[in-house]
């Protein structure tokens, strides 16, 4: 049993160290691997049948058929071993990645040779496998759905690049892993109705009117020396007189977001509320600022400071993220289950 252990390690760190892991993929002939398919190797035992039976009867139309099918076989292989070579993927994230929520990646994938490649299949996995013919000089995209995962920086999984062209009777493969970690946020849950009465506003909360030239406040009577620019001059043609209009804008609710206003919750649902916060004041355009334990974030508005927040709440009392070692590898399966 420790042999046979030690031998499946040695084969898999093998397999492994073969495996590219950075943020632009380029597949080689070091990353990809090549065997027949079922389909393969029926046809594999149809001509050796053939030789028997060319050789016991010494038929030449028998040798001739043979010879040709062995022929078109080695060309095959040429043809499917290389329809992989040459790809350079990349990827992205198509949403924000919470917790426990699926996402989806967009891998951007195109060739870096200058030719076509025909039915490559990429996917998590062999049974789940989306099929799509790569142009000379177009960008394709793939999407994946991936399943939600842990709040913190996430390694993204494992992903398969495979091929079948032109015959089906062999199959060519490479295993390979962006390097680049997602950030993914805590899970947004809106927090009781019992803590949004103690969390968040300021004196401030229902806002303070401020000069400007925002929104119509009201009329008031003409005084000497205003702009006429302002003038209401509907009303002024009714004959009720000459009015200025007043504008004003409305200065709104300076938030505060504490971890102390969530007491007899863990930790994960302290995130999670202050995360719906985070998002509910940033989609309705407030200013607030976030206190967590041993970092403060101070009062702003903006996407920057949004993200800003969210970023620290995904990382709270999280270990800075290493760089993954490659995975061991294993042959896969001779079968490709491709959507389209």
């Amino acid at each position: 049993m420790k042999l046979k252990q030690t031998i499946r390690n040695k084969f898999s760190g093998w397999f492994g160290s073969r495996m590219p892991m950075a943020d632009l993929i380029k597949l080689n002939q070091r990353s990809t691997y090549i065997l027949p398919t079922r389909a393969g190797f029926f046809v594999m035992i149809v001509v050796i049948l053939m030789m028997i039976g060319a050789t016991n009867y010494q038929n030449n139309l028998a040798f001739l058929l043979t010879f040709l099918l062995v022929g078109i076989g080695l060309v095959s292989i040429v043809f499917t071993f290389n329809n992989l070579q040459g790809i350079q993927l990349s990827m992205r994230a198509v949403n924000e990645v919470f917790a426990e929520q699926a996402t989806t990646i967009a891998l951007q994938v195109q060739s870096q040779t200058g030719k076509k490649h025909f039915s490559i299949a990429l996917g998590l996995h062999s049974e789940s496998l989306f099929l799509c013919d790569l142009n000379s000089d177009n960008v394709t995209e793939v999407y994946l759905d991936i399943e939600g995962a842990k709040r913190g920086y996430w390694q993204t999984p494992k992903l398969m690049a495979t091929s079948q062209f032109p015959f089906g009777w062999l199959k060519t493969w490479a295993y390979f892993r962006f390097k680049k970690p997602l950030l993914v946020y805590p899970e947004a849950i809106e927090p009781p109705s019992i803590y949004q009465q103690t969390s968040g506003a300021d004196e401030n909360e229902e806002g303070r009117k401020i000069s400007g030239n925002e929104e119509l406040y009201g009329l008031r009577p003409y005084q000497a020396g205003e702009p006429l620019t302002r003038v209401d001059w509907k009303a002024f043609a009714r004959e009720r007189g000459m009015y200025i209009r007043e504008f004003a804008e409305y200065k709104g609710r300076q938030l505060s977001f504490n971890w102390a206003d969530f007491p007899n919750c863990d930790n994960e649902t302290r995130l999670s509320y202050l995360t719906h916060l985070v998002l509910d004041a940033a989609h309705q355009n407030l200013s607030y600022a976030l206190v967590l334990p041993q970092q403060s974030i101070q009062l702003d508005d903006g996407e920057n400071h949004r993200l800003r927040c969210l970023e620290a709440l995904a990382l709270f009392e999280l270990e800075p993220v290493t760089e993954p070692e490659p995975e061991p590898e294993s042959r896969g399966q001779s079968v490709v289950g491709a959507k389209s």
